[in-house]
């Protein structure tokens, strides 16, 4: 029970780093563990959305990341990732669609009044307008309330249960050793100079393996196995419900609001709509993956008022999912250890930064040999 290679977490970072590093070391001997029958935490538990972020989310991380070109760097990242992603599995294999995306306003941001800078930011990144200001579809799509639409053309979304599916099925195809049901409790890096010793909880009791190299891509659990590494990372709760079809749905593609947090989709003549992390700040960094009254009720207002209103439906489906964040909203891919890598990039966008946080987390093991 020895690796070359031991990446921890199933996941679409853990496995985008499992496959990335087969295709720079076909030899490697690379082993995926996670905790769970499938990953659980977000990436099976999103809302689908292959995003790189809305107008205000934009404004708003220039000044959280510390300017314009820490905020680009992180949308070129996000652009890169979803790429490599579609490129990885096909779009069909993905259930992938690009109808567009969307952000309402419900009343006057200074985001709105930026369009133009913004775009001309992104223009390397996109060849083509990020940002169109589109008022004309608020009473097309029905909404109310709404004072102001900005499409963004280039958003897609994406089936993320396929996705996480068709990942394991090509690292499978690639001869790497995926464990389910493999929760590594501890790492020790000090008995063994050439590798390191994992713990891993069973039915049996506690067993060990080796690897010369371990990656850790466990998103808001990171602290858990990497203590005192010095990255602010809290988990962060998102709550979901879908509900029945609606007929004549008006709409297709994906929307945010209120600074991305909330957000909603169409999938088919259903809606997914998710969010209200905000209601309650502190309450939802939890990794109890539950669903709340206070959220779902406030989803179940927005919904009946704002984007449905007047329509027949009923809520068929609840879930949420467990999401890290770091303190600067940035990605982290670094050593915390000679033969330990840390790789973390989500803040609300794994699906989009999974692929290029696994490439990064690839290179450093390859490169430490």
């Amino acid at each position: 029970m020895s690796y070359d290679v031991a990446v921890i977490g199933g996941g679409i970072i853990g496995m985008s780093t499992a496959l990335s590093l087969v295709e720079q070391n076909p030899s490697f001997r690379i082993a995926v563990l996670e905790r769970g029958l499938i990953p659980t935490g977000a990436s099976t538990r999103n809302a689908g959305f292959a995003c790189f972020g809305s107008l205000s989310e934009l404004w708003h991380d220039i000044t959280a990341m510390g300017g314009k070109d820490n905020a680009i760097d992180v949308v070129r990242k996000r652009i890169d990732g979803l790429t490599a992603l579609r490129r990885r599995c096909t779009d069909e294999a993905l259930g992938y669609e690009q109808h567009g995306g969307h952000e309402l306003f419900m009343s006057d941001d200074e985001s709105l009044h930026r369009i133009d800078e913004l775009n001309a930011l992104l223009e390397p990144l996109l060849h083509g307008p990020a940002f169109v200001r589109r008022d004309d579809l608020i009473a097309r799509y029905g909404f109310d309330g709404v004072r102001a639409l900005v499409a963004i053309p280039h958003e897609g979304t994406l089936h993320s249960g396929r996705m996480a599916a068709t990942l394991g099925r090509l690292a499978r195809e690639h001869g790497i050793h995926v464990a389910t049901g493999a929760l590594v409790s501890s790492l020790d890096g000090e008995s063994e100079p050439a590798s390191i010793r994992l713990t891993i909880e069973t039915a049996y009791g506690p067993r060990s393996i080796a690897a010369g190299n371990v990656v850790v891509a466990t998103n808001a659990c990171i602290g858990d196995l990497c203590p005192g590494i010095g990255l602010d990372i809290v988990p962060a709760r998102g709550q979901v419900l879908v509900t029945s079809p609606v007929p004549g749905l008006p709409f297709r593609g994906s929307f945010h609001f209120d600074a991305g947090f909330y957000y909603f989709r169409s999938v088919g003549e259903r809606v997914l709509f998710g969010g209200g992390r905000n209601l309650d700040i502190d309450g939802e960094r939890t990794r109890v993956m539950d669903v709340t009254p206070v959220v779902q009720e406030q989803l179940e207002r927005l919904l009946d008022r704002t984007i449905l209103p007047g329509r027949d439906y009923v809520i068929e489906r609840r879930w949420a999912g467990t999401m890290g964040f770091s303190a600067d909203k940035r990605p982290h891919v670094e050593h915390v250890h000679p033969r330990i890598v840390v790789a973390f990039g989500c803040n609300g966008m794994g699906v989009a930064l999974g692929s290029t946080v696994g490439e990064e987390a690839a290179r450093l093991v390859t490169a430490a040999g």
